[in-house]
Protein backbone atom coordinates (compact mmCIF):
# COMPACT_ATOMS: atom_id res chain seq x y z
CA UNK A 1 0.00 0.00 0.00
CA UNK A 2 1.13 3.70 -0.58
CA UNK A 3 1.53 5.77 1.96
CA UNK A 4 1.76 9.09 2.90
CA UNK A 5 4.82 11.51 2.45
CA UNK A 6 4.84 12.98 5.92
CA UNK A 7 7.55 12.73 8.78
CA UNK A 8 7.40 12.72 12.61
CA UNK A 9 4.50 15.19 14.67
CA UNK A 10 7.62 15.65 16.33
CA UNK A 11 8.49 18.39 13.99
CA UNK A 12 5.70 20.81 14.66
CA UNK A 13 7.76 23.58 16.22
CA UNK A 14 5.11 26.07 16.10
CA UNK A 15 1.24 25.75 14.93
CA UNK A 16 0.49 28.25 12.35
CA UNK A 17 -3.08 29.50 11.28
CA UNK A 18 -3.23 27.68 7.79
CA UNK A 19 -3.71 24.28 6.31
CA UNK A 20 -1.04 23.02 5.15
CA UNK A 21 0.51 19.96 3.74
CA UNK A 22 1.66 19.13 7.45
CA UNK A 23 -1.08 19.30 9.08
CA UNK A 24 -3.59 17.88 6.85
CA UNK A 25 -1.28 14.46 6.91
CA UNK A 26 -1.48 14.43 11.10
CA UNK A 27 -5.20 14.95 10.81
CA UNK A 28 -5.12 11.74 7.98
CA UNK A 29 -2.51 10.00 10.72
CA UNK A 30 -5.41 10.80 13.38
CA UNK A 31 -8.00 9.26 11.10
CA UNK A 32 -9.56 12.20 10.50
CA UNK A 33 -9.79 10.94 6.59
CA UNK A 34 -13.48 13.69 5.85
CA UNK A 35 -10.86 16.49 7.49
CA UNK A 36 -7.78 15.58 6.12
CA UNK A 37 -9.58 15.10 2.07
CA UNK A 38 -11.04 18.47 2.41
CA UNK A 39 -7.61 20.42 3.18
CA UNK A 40 -5.97 18.56 0.75
CA UNK A 41 -8.48 19.42 -1.68
CA UNK A 42 -7.81 23.36 -0.50
CA UNK A 43 -4.45 22.98 -1.66
CA UNK A 44 -4.98 21.30 -5.07
CA UNK A 45 -5.88 24.57 -6.88
CA UNK A 46 -2.20 26.07 -5.70
CA UNK A 47 -0.64 23.29 -7.78
CA UNK A 48 0.85 21.39 -4.88
CA UNK A 49 1.80 18.03 -6.00
CA UNK A 50 1.57 16.38 -2.43
CA UNK A 51 -1.66 17.36 -1.85
CA UNK A 52 -2.73 15.77 -5.13
CA UNK A 53 -1.07 12.53 -4.43
CA UNK A 54 -1.89 12.19 -1.01
CA UNK A 55 -5.95 12.66 -2.67
CA UNK A 56 -4.98 10.00 -5.18
CA UNK A 57 -3.74 7.38 -2.18
CA UNK A 58 -6.95 8.42 -0.19
CA UNK A 59 -9.44 7.54 -3.48
CA UNK A 60 -7.38 4.24 -3.87
CA UNK A 61 -7.57 3.08 -0.27
CA UNK A 62 -10.96 4.36 0.32
CA UNK A 63 -10.02 7.10 3.25
CA UNK A 64 -12.76 9.60 3.29
CA UNK A 65 -14.26 9.12 0.05
CA UNK A 66 -15.53 5.79 -1.38
CA UNK A 67 -13.13 3.76 -3.22
CA UNK A 68 -12.74 4.97 -6.49
CA UNK A 69 -9.71 3.85 -8.37
CA UNK A 70 -10.80 6.05 -11.65
CA UNK A 71 -10.58 9.01 -9.54
CA UNK A 72 -7.19 7.82 -7.72
CA UNK A 73 -5.96 7.80 -11.09
CA UNK A 74 -6.56 11.18 -12.35
CA UNK A 75 -4.88 12.04 -8.84
CA UNK A 76 -1.89 10.33 -9.16
CA UNK A 77 -1.93 11.63 -12.83
CA UNK A 78 -1.96 15.37 -11.59
CA UNK A 79 0.75 14.39 -9.24
CA UNK A 80 2.47 13.41 -11.57
CA UNK A 81 1.96 16.44 -14.06
CA UNK A 82 3.32 18.92 -11.25
CA UNK A 83 6.33 16.96 -10.67
CA UNK A 84 5.86 14.57 -7.80
CA UNK A 85 8.72 11.91 -7.76
CA UNK A 86 6.65 9.04 -6.76
CA UNK A 87 3.29 9.93 -8.84
CA UNK A 88 4.60 7.69 -11.76
CA UNK A 89 4.52 4.63 -8.92
CA UNK A 90 0.94 4.99 -8.28
CA UNK A 91 -0.19 5.21 -11.85
CA UNK A 92 1.76 2.18 -12.86
CA UNK A 93 0.18 0.29 -9.89
CA UNK A 94 -3.39 1.02 -10.94
CA UNK A 95 -2.80 0.46 -15.01
CA UNK A 96 -3.46 -3.06 -14.62
CA UNK A 97 -6.77 -2.20 -12.95
CA UNK A 98 -8.29 0.28 -15.24
CA UNK A 99 -9.36 -0.16 -18.78
CA UNK A 100 -8.17 1.96 -21.66
CA UNK A 101 -11.59 4.13 -21.31
CA UNK A 102 -11.32 4.55 -17.82
CA UNK A 103 -7.54 5.78 -17.98
CA UNK A 104 -8.37 7.88 -20.97
CA UNK A 105 -11.40 10.13 -18.69
CA UNK A 106 -9.55 9.96 -15.84
CA UNK A 107 -6.44 11.56 -17.51
CA UNK A 108 -8.81 14.09 -19.24
CA UNK A 109 -9.85 15.28 -15.85
CA UNK A 110 -6.08 15.56 -14.73
CA UNK A 111 -5.83 18.05 -17.70
CA UNK A 112 -8.95 19.95 -16.17
CA UNK A 113 -7.40 20.24 -13.01
CA UNK A 114 -3.83 21.00 -14.20
CA UNK A 115 -5.50 23.39 -16.80
CA UNK A 116 -7.32 25.51 -13.60
CA UNK A 117 -4.35 24.86 -11.37
CA UNK A 118 -1.65 27.75 -10.41
CA UNK A 119 1.03 26.59 -12.95
CA UNK A 120 3.55 24.06 -11.89
CA UNK A 121 6.88 25.73 -10.69
CA UNK A 122 9.08 23.77 -13.34
CA UNK A 123 6.90 25.46 -15.73
CA UNK A 124 7.31 28.34 -14.07
CA UNK A 125 11.07 27.94 -14.04
CA UNK A 126 10.74 27.37 -18.05
CA UNK A 127 8.73 30.29 -18.96
CA UNK A 128 10.78 32.80 -16.72
CA UNK A 129 13.83 31.18 -18.87
CA UNK A 130 12.37 32.02 -22.09
CA UNK A 131 10.80 35.39 -22.08
CA UNK A 132 12.27 38.63 -21.44
CA UNK A 133 11.90 40.79 -18.52
CA UNK A 134 9.05 43.27 -18.75
CA UNK A 135 10.00 45.38 -16.04
CA UNK A 136 12.99 47.30 -14.52
CA UNK A 137 14.04 48.60 -18.18
CA UNK A 138 14.66 51.72 -17.02
CA UNK A 139 18.29 53.42 -15.93
CA UNK A 140 17.82 54.65 -12.35
CA UNK A 141 19.70 58.33 -12.55
CA UNK A 142 19.42 58.98 -8.66
CA UNK A 143 19.68 56.85 -5.95
CA UNK A 144 18.80 57.73 -2.52
CA UNK A 145 20.15 55.27 0.59
CA UNK A 146 17.43 54.12 3.11
CA UNK A 147 18.05 55.30 6.20
CA UNK A 148 18.73 52.31 8.77
CA UNK A 149 16.01 52.34 11.17
CA UNK A 150 17.34 52.99 14.93
CA UNK A 151 15.89 50.35 16.70
CA UNK A 152 16.97 47.63 14.53
CA UNK A 153 20.52 48.69 14.27
CA UNK A 154 20.16 48.76 18.05
CA UNK A 155 19.35 45.26 17.96
CA UNK A 156 21.94 44.12 15.51
CA UNK A 157 19.06 43.04 13.05
CA UNK A 158 19.67 42.68 9.18
CA UNK A 159 16.61 42.00 6.85
CA UNK A 160 15.70 43.19 2.94
CA UNK A 161 12.77 44.61 1.45
CA UNK A 162 11.31 43.90 -1.60
CA UNK A 163 9.27 46.54 -2.94
CA UNK A 164 6.87 47.33 -6.39
CA UNK A 165 7.35 50.69 -7.58
CA UNK A 166 5.57 52.79 -10.10
CA UNK A 167 7.47 55.25 -12.29
CA UNK A 168 5.51 58.36 -14.27
CA UNK A 169 6.97 59.61 -17.58
CA UNK A 170 9.22 61.91 -15.91
CA UNK A 171 10.75 59.76 -13.92
CA UNK A 172 9.57 60.10 -10.15
CA UNK A 173 8.01 57.99 -8.07
CA UNK A 174 4.59 57.81 -7.97
CA UNK A 175 3.80 54.64 -5.59
CA UNK A 176 6.59 52.22 -3.60
CA UNK A 177 4.82 49.61 -1.42
CA UNK A 178 6.66 46.73 0.16
CA UNK A 179 5.61 42.93 -1.08
CA UNK A 180 7.65 40.91 1.02
CA UNK A 181 10.18 41.61 3.81
CA UNK A 182 12.18 40.33 6.29
CA UNK A 183 11.89 40.63 9.17
CA UNK A 184 8.24 42.09 8.70
CA UNK A 185 7.57 45.49 8.94
CA UNK A 186 11.33 46.53 9.93
CA UNK A 187 12.62 47.90 7.06
CA UNK A 188 9.42 48.81 4.84
CA UNK A 189 9.07 52.20 5.53
CA UNK A 190 12.79 53.07 5.45
CA UNK A 191 12.92 51.48 2.09
CA UNK A 192 9.65 52.71 0.65
CA UNK A 193 10.61 56.41 1.80
CA UNK A 194 14.23 56.08 0.18
CA UNK A 195 12.78 54.86 -3.05
CA UNK A 196 9.93 57.53 -3.62
CA UNK A 197 13.07 60.18 -3.78
CA UNK A 198 14.91 57.89 -6.49
CA UNK A 199 14.53 59.47 -10.05
CA UNK A 200 14.78 57.27 -13.36
CA UNK A 201 15.03 58.05 -16.90
CA UNK A 202 12.50 59.77 -18.66
CA UNK A 203 9.89 57.12 -21.01
CA UNK A 204 7.52 57.67 -23.12
CA UNK A 205 5.00 56.02 -20.41
CA UNK A 206 4.43 54.54 -16.75
CA UNK A 207 6.02 51.87 -15.62
CA UNK A 208 6.34 49.07 -12.68
CA UNK A 209 9.20 48.09 -10.91
CA UNK A 210 10.33 45.73 -8.53
CA UNK A 211 13.25 46.77 -6.27
CA UNK A 212 15.00 44.78 -3.32
CA UNK A 213 16.91 46.81 -0.96
CA UNK A 214 19.25 44.89 1.40
CA UNK A 215 20.12 45.85 4.62
CA UNK A 216 23.41 44.98 6.82
CA UNK A 217 25.62 45.85 9.33
CA UNK A 218 29.33 46.08 8.88
CA UNK A 219 30.15 45.10 12.57
CA UNK A 220 32.37 42.04 14.11
CA UNK A 221 30.93 38.83 14.72
CA UNK A 222 29.57 38.38 10.70
CA UNK A 223 31.00 35.02 10.80
CA UNK A 224 29.33 33.59 13.55
CA UNK A 225 25.76 35.20 12.79
CA UNK A 226 26.55 33.26 9.27
CA UNK A 227 27.17 30.06 11.69
CA UNK A 228 24.32 30.26 13.65
CA UNK A 229 22.25 30.69 10.35
CA UNK A 230 23.52 27.65 8.93
CA UNK A 231 22.82 26.14 11.87
CA UNK A 232 19.16 27.88 12.34
CA UNK A 233 18.43 26.04 8.54
CA UNK A 234 20.12 22.92 9.02
CA UNK A 235 18.70 22.05 11.94
CA UNK A 236 15.49 24.04 12.77
CA UNK A 237 13.65 24.85 9.74
CA UNK A 238 14.60 22.20 6.82
CA UNK A 239 13.37 19.17 8.42
CA UNK A 240 10.08 20.86 8.74
CA UNK A 241 10.01 22.66 5.55
CA UNK A 242 10.17 19.36 3.92
CA UNK A 243 7.92 17.99 6.51
CA UNK A 244 5.10 20.56 4.12
CA UNK A 245 5.02 23.01 7.10
CA UNK A 246 4.23 26.31 5.54
CA UNK A 247 6.07 28.69 7.91
CA UNK A 248 9.61 26.48 7.75
CA UNK A 249 9.07 26.88 4.42
CA UNK A 250 8.91 30.53 3.93
CA UNK A 251 11.65 30.54 6.68
CA UNK A 252 13.85 28.68 4.36
CA UNK A 253 13.62 30.60 1.59
CA UNK A 254 14.59 34.12 4.03
CA UNK A 255 17.71 32.15 5.21
CA UNK A 256 19.11 30.72 1.76
CA UNK A 257 18.54 34.21 0.77
CA UNK A 258 20.91 35.52 3.09
CA UNK A 259 23.14 32.64 2.80
CA UNK A 260 23.97 32.28 -0.79
CA UNK A 261 25.58 35.19 -2.26
CA UNK A 262 24.76 34.32 -5.34
CA UNK A 263 22.06 36.23 -6.07
CA UNK A 264 21.35 34.92 -9.84
CA UNK A 265 21.50 31.26 -8.46
CA UNK A 266 19.34 29.10 -11.23
CA UNK A 267 17.36 25.84 -9.92
CA UNK A 268 18.82 22.77 -12.04
CA UNK A 269 15.19 20.87 -12.23
CA UNK A 270 17.32 17.86 -13.98
CA UNK A 271 18.86 17.04 -10.38
CA UNK A 272 17.20 14.43 -8.06
CA UNK A 273 15.55 15.63 -5.00
CA UNK A 274 17.89 16.68 -2.42
CA UNK A 275 17.13 15.94 1.13
CA UNK A 276 20.12 17.09 3.00
CA UNK A 277 20.47 20.55 3.26
CA UNK A 278 23.48 22.85 1.55
CA UNK A 279 26.50 23.29 4.00
CA UNK A 280 28.91 26.54 3.93
CA UNK A 281 31.40 24.98 1.34
CA UNK A 282 28.87 24.67 -1.32
CA UNK A 283 28.09 28.45 -1.13
CA UNK A 284 31.52 29.66 -1.80
CA UNK A 285 31.27 33.21 -3.50
CA UNK A 286 31.72 33.19 -7.53
CA UNK A 287 34.16 35.96 -7.64
CA UNK A 288 32.48 38.52 -11.21
CA UNK A 289 35.11 39.91 -13.76
CA UNK A 290 35.42 42.73 -15.65
CA UNK A 291 36.16 42.06 -19.13
CA UNK A 292 37.59 43.93 -21.80
CA UNK A 293 35.18 44.50 -24.54
CA UNK A 294 33.04 48.07 -25.60
CA UNK A 295 30.70 48.74 -23.33
CA UNK A 296 26.88 48.55 -23.51
CA UNK A 297 23.81 49.99 -21.26
CA UNK A 298 22.02 46.14 -21.20
CA UNK A 299 21.93 43.74 -18.28
CA UNK A 300 21.47 39.92 -19.37
CA UNK A 301 22.11 36.38 -18.98
CA UNK A 302 23.01 34.39 -21.22
CA UNK A 303 23.95 30.61 -22.26
CA UNK A 304 26.78 29.27 -23.64
CA UNK A 305 27.81 26.10 -25.23
CA UNK A 306 31.43 24.52 -25.52
CA UNK A 307 31.94 26.07 -28.54
CA UNK A 308 31.22 29.56 -26.96
CA UNK A 309 28.55 30.00 -28.75
CA UNK A 310 25.33 31.77 -27.47
CA UNK A 311 22.22 29.32 -26.92
CA UNK A 312 19.84 31.29 -24.78
CA UNK A 313 19.77 35.35 -23.83
CA UNK A 314 17.26 36.59 -21.63
CA UNK A 315 17.51 40.63 -21.61
CA UNK A 316 16.77 42.01 -18.15
CA UNK A 317 16.88 45.50 -19.18
CA UNK A 318 18.52 48.32 -21.20
CA UNK A 319 20.06 47.27 -24.71
CA UNK A 320 22.12 44.19 -25.32
CA UNK A 321 23.83 44.16 -28.81
CA UNK A 322 23.76 40.07 -28.77
CA UNK A 323 21.97 37.44 -30.46
CA UNK A 324 21.51 33.81 -30.20
CA UNK A 325 24.24 32.37 -32.69
CA UNK A 326 26.93 34.91 -31.76
CA UNK A 327 30.21 33.75 -30.71
CA UNK A 328 30.89 35.19 -27.13
CA UNK A 329 35.49 34.71 -27.17
CA UNK A 330 35.48 36.93 -23.60
CA UNK A 331 33.21 33.32 -22.24
CA UNK A 332 35.78 30.59 -20.73
CA UNK A 333 33.75 28.03 -20.64
CA UNK A 334 29.85 26.65 -20.88
CA UNK A 335 28.10 27.79 -18.65
CA UNK A 336 25.27 30.48 -17.82
CA UNK A 337 26.48 33.95 -16.95
CA UNK A 338 25.42 37.22 -15.90
CA UNK A 339 26.51 40.44 -18.21
CA UNK A 340 26.06 44.00 -16.76
CA UNK A 341 27.72 47.16 -17.19
CA UNK A 342 30.76 47.54 -14.93
CA UNK A 343 29.97 50.53 -12.53
CA UNK A 344 33.35 52.11 -11.18
CA UNK A 345 31.97 53.41 -8.13
CA UNK A 346 30.40 50.14 -6.88
CA UNK A 347 30.49 50.32 -3.00
CA UNK A 348 32.13 53.50 -2.49
CA UNK A 349 28.67 55.42 -2.11
CA UNK A 350 29.01 57.58 -4.77
CA UNK A 351 26.88 57.63 -8.30
CA UNK A 352 26.86 54.98 -10.59
CA UNK A 353 29.83 55.58 -13.25
CA UNK A 354 30.18 52.80 -15.99
CA UNK A 355 32.85 52.17 -17.94
CA UNK A 356 32.87 52.61 -21.22
CA UNK A 357 35.82 49.57 -22.51
CA UNK A 358 34.73 46.99 -20.00
CA UNK A 359 31.67 44.70 -18.49
CA UNK A 360 30.99 42.53 -15.54
CA UNK A 361 30.47 39.36 -16.09
CA UNK A 362 29.99 36.68 -13.53
CA UNK A 363 29.01 32.83 -13.66
CA UNK A 364 25.78 31.81 -12.51
CA UNK A 365 25.90 28.96 -10.01
CA UNK A 366 23.33 26.01 -10.63
CA UNK A 367 21.82 24.39 -7.74
CA UNK A 368 19.77 21.74 -6.52
CA UNK A 369 16.14 23.02 -6.14
CA UNK A 370 15.83 22.65 -3.19
CA UNK A 371 19.12 24.99 -2.28
CA UNK A 372 17.47 27.62 -3.47
CA UNK A 373 15.17 30.60 -1.96
CA UNK A 374 12.61 30.89 -4.85
CA UNK A 375 12.10 27.35 -4.72
CA UNK A 376 11.01 27.42 -0.98
CA UNK A 377 9.10 30.18 -1.46
CA UNK A 378 7.31 28.41 -4.07
CA UNK A 379 6.33 25.71 -2.06
CA UNK A 380 5.39 28.08 1.03
CA UNK A 381 2.79 29.96 -1.54
CA UNK A 382 1.88 26.41 -2.36
CA UNK A 383 0.82 25.50 0.99
CA UNK A 384 -1.47 28.74 1.20
CA UNK A 385 0.90 30.95 2.53
CA UNK A 386 -0.55 34.18 1.33
CA UNK A 387 2.82 36.33 2.28
CA UNK A 388 4.75 33.57 0.49
CA UNK A 389 2.28 33.98 -2.40
CA UNK A 390 2.73 37.99 -2.80
CA UNK A 391 5.93 37.65 -3.02
CA UNK A 392 5.73 34.96 -5.99
CA UNK A 393 3.26 36.94 -7.36
CA UNK A 394 5.98 40.13 -8.42
CA UNK A 395 7.97 37.67 -10.69
CA UNK A 396 5.33 35.03 -11.72
CA UNK A 397 2.00 36.20 -13.49
CA UNK A 398 1.02 32.50 -12.59
CA UNK A 399 0.50 33.54 -8.97
CA UNK A 400 -0.80 37.41 -9.87
CA UNK A 401 -3.39 35.68 -11.82
CA UNK A 402 -4.80 33.74 -8.89
CA UNK A 403 -4.66 36.36 -6.37
CA UNK A 404 -6.56 38.10 -8.71
CA UNK A 405 -9.06 35.44 -8.89
CA UNK A 406 -9.18 35.28 -5.05
CA UNK A 407 -9.74 39.31 -5.12
CA UNK A 408 -6.62 39.75 -2.87
CA UNK A 409 -6.74 43.56 -2.88
CA UNK A 410 -3.53 43.97 -3.28
CA UNK A 411 -3.40 41.53 -6.29
CA UNK A 412 -6.13 43.64 -7.75
CA UNK A 413 -4.47 47.02 -6.96
CA UNK A 414 -1.39 46.14 -8.46
CA UNK A 415 -2.96 44.94 -11.49
CA UNK A 416 -4.94 47.80 -11.88
CA UNK A 417 -1.80 50.12 -11.69
CA UNK A 418 -0.55 47.56 -14.65
CA UNK A 419 -3.51 48.39 -16.98
CA UNK A 420 -2.96 51.99 -16.19
CA UNK A 421 0.40 51.94 -17.47
CA UNK A 422 -1.14 49.66 -20.63
CA UNK A 423 -3.45 52.90 -20.75
CA UNK A 424 -6.58 50.67 -20.47
CA UNK A 425 -8.06 53.48 -18.26
CA UNK A 426 -11.49 52.22 -17.94
CA UNK A 427 -10.58 48.80 -17.16
CA UNK A 428 -8.01 50.12 -14.85
CA UNK A 429 -10.57 52.45 -12.90
CA UNK A 430 -13.19 49.65 -12.44
CA UNK A 431 -10.81 47.59 -10.62
CA UNK A 432 -8.63 49.80 -8.71
CA UNK A 433 -12.44 50.88 -7.01
CA UNK A 434 -12.47 47.08 -6.30
CA UNK A 435 -9.30 47.16 -4.97
CA UNK A 436 -9.78 49.93 -2.55
CA UNK A 437 -13.38 48.44 -1.51
CA UNK A 438 -11.79 45.49 -0.68
CA UNK A 439 -8.40 47.18 1.43
CA UNK A 440 -6.02 48.17 -1.30
CA UNK A 441 -3.82 50.88 0.43
CA UNK A 442 -3.45 54.06 -1.80
CA UNK A 443 -1.45 57.47 -1.56
CA UNK A 444 -3.50 60.40 -2.16
CA UNK A 445 -0.92 60.66 -5.51
CA UNK A 446 -1.77 57.41 -6.78
CA UNK A 447 -5.78 58.18 -6.15
CA UNK A 448 -5.53 61.42 -8.67
CA UNK A 449 -4.32 59.01 -11.38
CA UNK A 450 -7.50 56.68 -11.15
CA UNK A 451 -9.90 59.91 -11.10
Amino acid sequence: MLKLLVLSSALLISSVALADTYQASQLYHQQHYQQAKAEFELLLPLGNATAAFNLAVMAMNGQGMAQNMPLAYSYFSLAAELGHPNALTGIQTLDSRLSDEQKQQAQEQAKLWHSQAVPSYASMQQQKTAQPAKDNNREIIQRVEPRYPINAARRGTQGFASVLLLIDEQGEVIYAQTQHSFPAGVFDDAAEHALRQWRYQPSPQKSIHTVTLSFSLDMAGQDKWRDKLFMSLQQDTWPGALAGIASHQYTNAILLNYLDPASDTTADLNLLQQKLPPQQADFRPEKARAVPMPAFSGTALVQVDQQKKLIQLRVLDGEVPLTEGDKLEFIDKAGEYRIAPWDLNFNTGKAPFFAKDKMYVKTIPKRPKEWTDHYWLDQAARNGLLEAQRARAQFDQGWAKYLQQKNDPVALGWHAIELLTEQKTSEAKAMFQQAQTLGFEATAELEVLFQ
